[in-house]
């Protein structure tokens, strides 16, 4: 007898055993001299049971009236089924179990077929089988598989709906108003309002049931459950109010022109955080934020255009290609440079270097940095620059040269009606008259 060694047989064999299957009967290897008429499956062999748990370890039943059609009905929506000791089905994906022989026991409904015997399965291939994968839901985002066995502190604890029906979009359509869901057992359906714990997570091939409304869709498996989030768009975000979805060139000229930062892990929180000192802040394609000022040349986009989830949270909404989701501060306007502040007058945008000013004299920086404050500082001087939201600049000479008006728009620390310049840019004061 050859040596029994332990196996896993997954989907590469599948397509070994169709191929090799070319009648409509079939004589069953190490079984009695009986014939089985075959529907869409392929005899695989007869393998021990019980060494390592069972070989087919997802679904089982018992019947006396068993027979192999009958078995592959129960388990049509797997990749494997068996049956064992003449009235035992099982069924899995993945067959874990050394080859053997002696599967002689007549099936309990047709002693012309054989099903197994004591601690031995025969086994077949699903030629038909579909390989269930997590379903694509429009407008959510899918989180992956994670362990949910405690049935008194559930992953997802609200609104259980059980359904011989049910898919990923039947659980979307019944969670709304959710931020979560999630697919379990193959037809349990459950809601929430918070992300699993990372340390739930579970690997995908856990997740393994096909949804019972759509067998091409994974619905997790025991004590595993497929979870989606459904981001959404926040009315505020610390003090910006959203302010639509607006088209983006993806070009040089973008519709907000201030600074820029890019992160996988973008939330609207981050962006807003940077771009704290600009009136408003798009968000697009799930991780790039764009400060800035003015959109009225832009014309608003549906929502929908807008509704690619942040690469960091997975609850909100970062925009689209080529979509910002803009947030604006509703109660300051769009900045402005003052006309005059003390003897000084507002002279135009201007270009500074680090490695050489364009305005050389005294300097100060503040948190709560206004143009009249850098006004009375520079008070002796020709010109004042204010810069970065919270720089100050004085001097006689300006070096240099004038920049696009739109470049300054960086808001004041200490004022956000006020514009301070930008990165690299001044907003230049000059003494009236000279």
């Amino acid at each position: 007898m050859a040596s029994l060694s332990s196996m896993i047989v997954t989907g590469s064999l599948v397509c070994l055993a169709a191929a090799t299957s070319v009648h409509a009967t079939a004589r069953l290897t190490g079984h009695a001299t009986r014939d089985v008429a075959l529907g869409p499956f392929t005899p695989f062999g007869c393998y021990i049971d019980g060494i390592n748990g069972r070989a087919l370890s997802l679904e089982s039943y018992a019947d006396d009236a068993m027979t192999v059609k009958s078995c592959f009905a129960f388990c049509s929506q797997y990749q494997f089924f068996g049956v064992e000791y003449g009235r035992e089905c099982f069924c899995g994906n993945t067959l874990d179990a050394p080859r053997s022989t002696g599967c002689t026991t007549p099936c309990a409904g047709n002693a012309d077929e054989t099903c197994g015997a004591a601690s031995r399965l025969d086994v077949y291939v699903n030629t038909g089988y579909v390989d269930p994968k997590p379903a694509v839901v429009p407008g959510t985002t899918y989180l992956g598989c994670y362990v949910d066995q405690d049935p008194h502190a559930r992953i997802l604890p609200s609104n259980l709906l059980g359904a011989d029906d049910m898919t990923a979009a039947k659980c979307k359509a019944h969670c709304a108003g959710y931020a979560v869901f999630g697919l379990e057992y193959g037809r349990e359906c459950w809601c929430g309002n918070t992300f699993p714990a990372t340390t739930a997570k579970a690997p995908a091939t856990d997740c393994t049931f096909p949804c019972a409304g759509n067998s091409a869709e994974v619905c997790g498996a025991h004590s595993r459950i497929n979870v989606w989030a459904v981001p959404a768009t926040p009315t505020y975000i610390d003090d910006f109010l959203y302010f639509g979805c607006f088209v983006d060139s993806g070009s040089a000229l973008h519709t907000l022109t201030g600074e820029v930062y890019y992160n996988s892990a973008m939330t609207l929180d981050k962006c807003a955080a940077f771009c704290h000192n600009y009136p408003k802040f798009g968000v697009e394609h799930g991780s790039q934020c764009f400060c800035g000022s003015d959109v009225t040349w832009q014309v608003p986009r549906p929502e929908a255009e807008c509704a690619m989830a942040c690469g960091g949270n997975a609850l909100q909404l970062c925009g689209g290609a080529d979509r910002l989701s803009i947030y604006s501060r509703p109660c300051n306007g769009e900045g402005e440079n003052l006309s005059n502040a003390n003897e000084f007058v507002y002279k135009a945008c201007w270009t500074d270097n680090g490695a050489a000013r364009s305005l050389t004299g005294d300097s100060f920086s503040s948190a709560e940095m206004t143009v009249v404050d850098c006004a009375a500082f520079c008070r002796g001087y020709l010109y004042f620059g204010v810069e970065f939201g919270s720089q100050c600049f004085c001097g006689d000479v300006l070096g240099g040269h004038a920049a696009a008006e739109e470049d300054c728009e960086y808001l004041c620390e200490g004022d956000n009606t006020q514009w301070c310049g930008s990165a690299n840019r001044l907003s230049v004061y000059e003494v009236y008259g000279i």
